[in-house]
């Protein structure tokens, strides 16, 4: 940037206009026709009612505009079942003494809401996901009553309603499909931060991207999965604020506090009250480059707007503080409150095992990819082993495919030296309790690492890179080693420690006085503060996990069927699990659920059924049916 450029950027910010000049900037890019209608279309009034209400376990029934609402209410009288009615209205429409609401409403809120449409529509609105379309006819009761009593039709009575909750956005806690749960930090803070919750009186949701909606359980934390219909998953900036969108739909009427994780999570528009949590500075990448003082403003567009509509912010660092302070001073200095991640010391308990050269274990204890520095370490494998055939090297963790099949292939090479496996949370202490040496080489994206933390409670010798918020946790060369993020440091320091391994112990006793000051009980107890101090007035309470074993769900018989509405209208989530696998799933919606019937457990149901014949090698009281 020149001195002109300077000059007027420093004018534009100076008089609050820089936000213009976005919005200018993105007129450039999408052109002025494409840009306005986007605009028209998002500064459109579509929360017309101050409540969304509705009961448990009823079906949402939408009338179309030319159909007569006090018609279809007489015909339904005598239904079996609890319903929500919504009239839907357009330019002409009477006002009514009824529920009425626009398409925008309906296509904002409705997204993954189950409903029935009563029309004289020929074809079903293809944009919703749970959407039956009902030609109005003097048998709407029976056709109603008959579509409920099917496996495929339960859905419609499935909509998980439950008020006052705290919810969580979040990009990942799963994988895309629902079926994995990812074991890094970020994941491991928010089962935390549910138990946070829980001891208050709150039940916490979770909500993140997903291929196709899901709503899944794990450790009892309700997990939600949500979708851009007809459009695969990409970082375009449109696709986020359609996140954003799909988020703000879901939750808003339905949460009393609403969590960002991580705060940029909230762009381009946060609802409210709000926290936004930085895990760290995660947009320290490998394309942080910026031309001039205009290019590095649009490129941190989202960041830097993003932290500013939260209410509230959390940083497990300094380090975000610190960059948030050089941006905008009262941001950084001000509304971001440090609460730096922590280690149960009770669990991750201090090993002093007097070392020698016999046998020394490595540990990677971290997400299975590039950022964290994983390939730094697999770029060294050969050098070290050729040197020292005493050590192992642990891979412990979950990743993509992709990176996974690169530690297989040096496993091939090494096979009694390298080990690639993941470990539950609370099975991670034992990993440590094995480990000498624990590695946190990250390369960006980076805060006050658990692992870090969990390795330095245990008595590891921890070697990091001087990134993100390890410069909080590591001083070099007294309670472990803080070396550059390249290969060659690694490379250095581990054959350095290998070599000297008996003369470490004042280094892992450090190591464990530092974890000490971080305790997870302190780190509750702020969180504890900064949620009460929103004054939530309701308490929430979670549902239930009820699972089906069936032999094959598109031929299950009527009392099955009974058994599984019984429990939904109880307000349950359902898991059903087909022996034949289901090709097309027609039965998922809400809070019934086509699932895998080898999926991986990891939450415990209330309760168990089992069709006849079926033999199930699971704990549990196991209802036969």
């Amino acid at each position: 940037m020149n001195e002109y450029e300077g000059r007027s950027f420093r004018l534009l910010k100076r008089f609050q206009l820089v936000k213009i000049t976005t919005k200018l900037l993105k007129i450039k890019d999408k052109g002025f026709t494409k840009y306005i209608k986007e605009s028209k279309k998002n500064d459109e009034l579509l929360d017309k009612y101050t409540e969304f209400k509705v009961k448990n376990n009823a079906i949402d029934i939408v009338v179309d505009t030319k159909i007569n609402i006090n018609k279809v209410n007489e015909d339904l009288k005598e239904l079996n079942y609890n319903y929500n009615l919504f009239k839907l209205e357009n330019k002409k429409s009477k006002k009514e003494n009824v529920n009425q609401i626009s398409y925008n409403f309906l296509t904002k809120y409705f997204k993954y809401r189950t409903f029935i449409l009563i029309s004289n529509r020929k074809k079903d609105i293809s944009q919703f996901y749970y959407c039956k379309n009902i030609i109005y006819s003097k048998n709407l009761k029976q056709e109603i009553e008959n579509l409920i009593n099917t496996l495929e039709g339960l859905k419609y009575i499935a909509n998980y309603n439950d008020k006052n909750n705290i919810t969580v956005k979040t990009s990942t806690f799963f994988n895309y499909k629902g079926t994995n749960y990812y074991s890094g930090g970020a994941e491991r803070y928010l089962v935390d931060l549910y138990q946070v919750s829980s001891e208050l009186g709150y039940n916490l949701n979770i909500y993140q991207i997903a291929e196709k909606p899901f709503f899944r359980k794990y450790r009892g934390i309700n997990v939600i999965g949500l979708a851009n219909k007809d459009e695969k998953i990409n970082a375009s900036t449109s696709y986020v604020e359609k996140q954003t969108e799909n988020y703000n739909g879901a939750t808003k009427y339905f949460s009393s506090l609403h969590i960002y994780s991580a705060f940029y999570e909230a762009y381009p528009k946060a609802l409210s009250p709000s926290i936004g949590i930085s895990h760290g500075v995660a947009w320290d990448n490998p394309y942080s480059v910026a031309t001039d003082g205009i290019d590095f403003w649009v490129r941190n567009l989202r960041i830097i707007e993003s932290a500013k509509m939260c209410d509230k912010l959390v940083s497990v660092d300094t380090n975000t503080a610190n960059w948030f302070q050089t941006i905008d001073y009262k941001l950084g200095n001000k509304r971001i409150k440090v609460v730096p991640n922590y280690v149960d010391t009770e669990e991750f308990k201090f090993v002093n095992n007097k070392k020698t050269k016999e046998k020394i274990i490595i540990t990677y204890p971290r997400r299975l990819y590039e950022p964290r520095g994983m390939y730094l370490l697999l770029d060294i494998v050969d050098e070290l082993i050729s040197k020292h055939k005493n050590i192992e090297i642990h891979f412990v963790g979950k990743g993509f495919d992709k990176d996974i099949n690169s530690i297989k292939n040096k496993i091939k090479k090494y096979p009694k030296q390298i080990f690639c496996y993941s470990s539950e949370p609370e099975k991670m202490y034992e990993v440590y309790q094995k480990s000498d040496i624990s590695l946190i080489p990250t390369l960006y994206s980076e805060g006050t690492s658990l692992s870090c933390l969990e390795a330095m409670a245990t008595g590891n010798i921890v070697v990091a890179t001087r990134v993100g918020g390890l410069t909080d946790l590591i001083i070099n060369k007294y309670n472990g080693y803080l070396i550059e993020p390249t290969k060659e440091d690694l490379l250095n320091t581990l054959l350095y420690i290998i070599e000297n391994i008996e003369g470490q112990d004042k280094i892992k006793k450090r190591a464990r006085e530092t974890a000490e000051v971080f305790n997870k009980e302190v780190w509750k107890e702020k969180w504890k503060e900064i949620i009460k101090s929103f004054n939530l007035k309701e308490k929430s309470k979670n549902i239930d996990l009820i699972e089906f074993y069936v032999k094959d769900a598109e031929k299950i018989n009527s009392k099955i069927i009974d058994k599984i509405k019984e429990e939904l209208l109880k307000n349950q989530l359902i898991y059903i699990k087909s022996e034949k696998n289901i090709k097309i799933d027609k039965i998922s919606g809400g809070l019934i659920q086509l699932v895998p019937f080898d999926e991986e457990i990891v939450t415990t149901a209330k309760k168990i059924y089992a069709e006849k014949g079926i033999n199930l090698k699971i704990k549990g009281n196991i209802e036969k049916i």
